[in-house]
């Protein structure tokens, strides 16, 4: 997993939950890289995992509610980062659809090794989107905190309704409604 997700997670835990945490989390979490990331480098998922559980139960918060606020966090620092690929983007459907066949090939010319899940679009209409997400890594939360931040940045208001193991494959059905 790209190194910008662990920097941002401590930074995420940092400003929601002060320095110490991040302190004792680093200090008390066996981690491969000691806890030391490089925006650019890769780690494995696992030290996510780690620093996922960790926080979840020193603060009584859900693993799926941390995943889908620290989703949000992240979006401003992608927007901030690819603006140059959000711009060609008018809308909130428009860009939720164009991550498979826009957005994820520009992310691959940037990082080569980027595991990335797939976002098949099943219909899509100009105040409705059904996806299928899948992913190896169990980030659907994350996925849902993005989304989220994409209806607010284009000033939308919508649902997102989700069914779990979709397929029997371990792919969740996304549909988005706009209000």
């Amino acid at each position: 997993m790209k190194g910008f997700i662990f920097t941002n997670f401590i930074d995420f835990v940092e400003k929601s939950n002060g320095l110490d945490m991040v302190d004792q989390m680093l200090e008390e979490c066996d981690l491969a890289s000691e806890g030391v990331y490089s925006a650019f480098n890769s780690y494995e998922f696992d030290e996510l995992v780690t620093l996922l559980t960790y926080v979840s139960k020193k603060t009584d918060i859900s693993p799926q509610i941390l995943l889908e606020t620290f989703g949000r966090f992240v979006f401003p620092y992608l927007i901030g980062k690819h603006s140059y690929i959000i711009e060609k983007y008018s809308n909130a459907i428009d860009l939720i659809a164009g991550i498979e066949n826009h957005i994820h090939i520009e992310v691959k010319k940037l990082y080569e090794d980027a595991e990335l899940p797939t976002f098949n679009v099943v219909e899509k209409k100009e105040d409705s989107l059904t996806i299928i997400y899948t992913s190896t890594r169990g980030l659907t939360y994350f996925a849902i905190g993005l989304m989220k931040e994409t209806l607010q940045f284009f000033k939308v208001k919508g649902t997102i309704d989700m069914v779990e193991n979709y397929n029997n494959d371990g792919s969740v059905k996304f549909h988005i409604q706009l209000h």
